[in-house]
């Protein structure tokens, strides 16, 4: 038995890519350290299922792969210690070894494998730079990290707690009245009774941190308020946020390599809507949905940028990135439509558009525009006599 094709049956947690990261074959041990089966990670990047980070606090899945340098090279990569994360949202300390394999080896030829990665998960908190600096993922799971040691949020006693900091988080750097605090939390509660139970809540919440090991205050009193300080907390959100803008920098001067780096970090840090636990709650879906549209943005201009590079396959992808998250988004059809053309997928190309147009029907109701279905058809039209898309 193949070396690869035994990755299916394989204890360990490990998997296989190929020359661009993508994911082959996934073991069920891979499957029982972070929580995706095999069906949902097969042709996935590996970076979109590790969401690793560095000891030096950096994200250490970006466009700039240091495993794919090295396999290229003929070599193999260890990282001794990272970050990773659970499909669940939490993180845990690992370490990761690959083999890189040549041609011959093992036969790789009968499958377009690279490398094959295996996957431990450590004993021990990983030493990041700045360890104690509390880090926040707010996109997706909320969850929190320091010292290399994600927090058990979920098992809080006093959930409010999690959820003041939640509401900090939203108006990181702006201090918000005690008066509005109470007012979210406990709308029924007397002034002075809704002042008590905030000032417990701020109390447990400044003891799980300081246990946690977060040696910086980041929970500020200022006067009747209080206020998250930025400038000592990592936020995904936030870095989410400055990724977009630098990428966006990038492309009004035609700097389009660049462009895409920061826009591949960038749709890597937004693994799920802001708060997502929190979907009824009205004070975080202002930013929720500004996000999420700058998410939505985000994705277009990466397509362009794949697009004038030539990579029509990663434009579509990016537009089926698009349309997982919003199904409704017709621009995305439109230019996965034109991207599959590119590469004459045009049996796959029909059935984009036959289960999207299905979707509407039935769940949204939206009757797509005249002139959208006219260019749809069209293009459908026209590649017709394009050869198959092989299984």
């Amino acid at each position: 038995m193949y070396l690869v094709e035994m990755l299916e049956e394989l204890s360990d947690a490990a998997f296989s890519i190929d020359g661009d990261a993508r994911i082959v074959n996934w073991s069920p041990g891979a499957e029982k350290l972070l929580g995706y089966d095999a069906r949902s990670v097969v042709g996935e990047l590996c970076a979109d299922i590790l969401q690793g980070i560095y000891p030096s606090g950096e994200p250490m899945c970006t466009a700039m792969c240091e495993a794919l340098t090295c396999f290229k090279l003929d070599n193999n990569h260890t990282v001794d210690a990272c970050l990773l994360r659970h499909k669940d949202g939490y993180v845990f300390p690992a370490r990761i070894d690959s083999v890189q394999l040549s041609a011959g080896d093992d036969k790789a030829e009968r499958k377009p494998v690279s490398a094959v990665m295996f996957l431990q998960k450590s004993a021990t908190a990983v030493p990041i730079s700045q360890s104690n600096q509390l880090r926040i993922f707010a996109l997706g799971h909320f969850s929190l990290v320091c010292s290399g040691k994600g927090m058990a949020v979920d098992n809080w006693k006093r959930k409010q707690a999690l959820t003041v900091l939640k509401i900090l988080v939203d108006k990181v750097n702006r201090p918000i009245h005690r008066d509005t605090l109470i007012k979210t939390l406990w709308p029924e509660a007397k002034v002075n009774r809704g002042w008590e139970r905030l000032k417990v809540a701020i109390s447990f919440l400044r003891s799980q941190l300081q246990q946690s090991g977060v040696d910086i205050e980041p929970v500020l009193t200022l006067d009747q308020s209080y206020m998250l300080r930025g400038d000592v907390v990592w936020i995904d959100a936030t870095e989410f946020e400055n990724q977009v803008i630098k990428g966006n920098r990038y492309l009004k001067t035609d700097r389009i390599d660049e462009a895409l780096a920061c826009f591949e970090i960038a749709s890597r840090l937004y693994s799920g809507d802001f708060l997502e636990d929190d979907l009824q709650a009205d004070w975080c879906s202002k930013k929720r949905e500004r996000l999420r549209e700058c998410y939505f943005d985000m994705l277009a201009d990466m397509a362009k940028c794949q697009a004038i590079k030539g990579d029509h396959q990663a434009a579509a992808r990016s537009c089926q990135r698009a349309l997982y998250r919003d199904q409704s988004r017709e621009n995305f059809l439109r230019s996965l439509i034109e991207s599959l053309g590119k590469i004459d997928h045009s049996k796959w190309k029909k059935s984009q558009h036959d289960i999207w147009q299905r979707i509407q029907d039935k769940e949204f109701e939206i009757v797509p525009k005249p002139e959208h279905m006219h260019i749809f058809e069209e293009l459908i039209r026209t590649s017709k006599d394009d050869p198959e898309v092989p299984e």
